[in-house]
């Protein structure tokens, strides 16, 4: 009886110890595949979402299960989380032959844990295989495309997400295949120049903006040449326009002079009066002192002892006529 605590120590120990090794455990974030003798046996795995398949024995839910101990059975667990997967920096030619540094990353899972193992037991050895089939992609869908497609001023000519979607579409496919492996995401993590042909790269770049500038520009002196002919062919219709007006007003001007002409050819000496004071109204129109000699038109009007104007006859039938210039001087006189 002295003996019995550490006889039921012993066995619930060795009760623990065929518990270990008779089951394991499988997290929310895992899947285990059970190995018998080393290999895995074939069940019909029912889990959520791969009803039907003839699969391995995978173990996708979580919690607790029984196996054998070892030697008999061993398991074998993989992480479900998203894993990154970073390329190698390298040079890659596009199609018009001009060197890209492309770098890529992919978030991938194991879909299929049992064709993964087969393929690669060692986890490390299976993302090396990822890392090499991701390059051949990337040369590959790089190498469809120009180098303005990349990299451009135009975001026109650029077309970097449509590539991004062709290089995981292709990997995207043939990983699940081989390897069985979901890509969630894929993208360019990186893209360069190689630093050799970065500077004549940047030269020809400049020199298509400077061509496309020296085009705009010539465009620009074409458009306002055109502007400048068409003000000065409308400046010409409307100076056109306006000389004819002036011309009409200067013919209608120059026939009421006219008619006025005509008209003083029938009084000369009133024409010739009031040229004379118009004379004088010229020569008096600042504030001046003037010694004229009142024989010498046109101060011969301030002579106040000249004979009147003799006037014809009246006609007893006719009305008096009233001389223009008398009357006009008599105006003089008075003022």
């Amino acid at each position: 009886m002295k003996n019995l605590p550490s006889v039921l120590a012993a066995v619930a120990l060795l009760a623990i110890l065929l518990l270990y090794m008779c089951t394991f455990q499988v997290r929310f974030s895992e899947v285990a595949i059970v190995k018998t003798f080393g290999k895995v046996a074939s069940v019909e795995d029912m889990s959520a979402g791969h009803e039907g398949d003839m699969v391995k024995d995978v173990k996708r839910e979580p919690g607790l299960y029984l196996r054998w101990p070892w030697p008999i059975q061993s398991v074998e667990k993989f992480d479900t989380r998203i894993r990154i997967l970073e390329d190698t920096i390298e040079e890659t030619p596009t199609r018009d032959s001009k060197n890209l540094v492309v770098t890529t990353f992919t978030g991938w899972t194991i879909d299929d844990p049992y064709k993964f193992h087969v393929a690669y037991p060692n986890i490390k050895d299976g993302e090396e295989a990822l890392r090499a089939k991701v390059r051949s992609h990337k040369k590959a869908i790089v190498g469809k495309h120009d180098f303005s497609e990349f990299i451009s001023t135009d975001p026109a000519e650029r077309h970097l997400h449509e590539i991004e979607e062709e290089m995981k579409v292709a990997f995207a496919a043939e990983a699940l295949e081989q390897f069985g492996v979901k890509t969630h995401i894929f993208g360019i993590k990186r893209l360069g120049l190689p630093q050799a042909v970065t500077k004549d790269i940047f030269e020809n770049m400049k020199k298509m903006e400077e061509n496309k500038a020296e085009n705009y520009r010539t465009e620009g002196e074409a458009k306002a040449r055109k502007i400048v002919a068409e003000a000065e062919a409308a400046r010409e219709r409307i100076m056109a326009v306006a000389k004819r007006k002036a011309d009409e007003i200067r013919d209608a001007g120059q026939r009421r002079v006219g008619e006025i002409y005509t008209a003083f050819t029938e009084h000369q000496e009133l024409r010739i009066f009031l040229d004379k004071l118009k004379a004088l109204e010229e020569l008096c129109r600042e504030r001046v002192t003037l010694i004229l000699d009142t024989e010498i038109a046109p101060a011969d009007l301030f002579k106040l002892d000249q004979p009147p104007a003799t006037a014809p006859e009246p006609n007893a039938d006719s009305a008096p006529v009233n001389d223009p210039v008398d009357a006009a001087r008599k105006a003089l006189e008075t003022s």
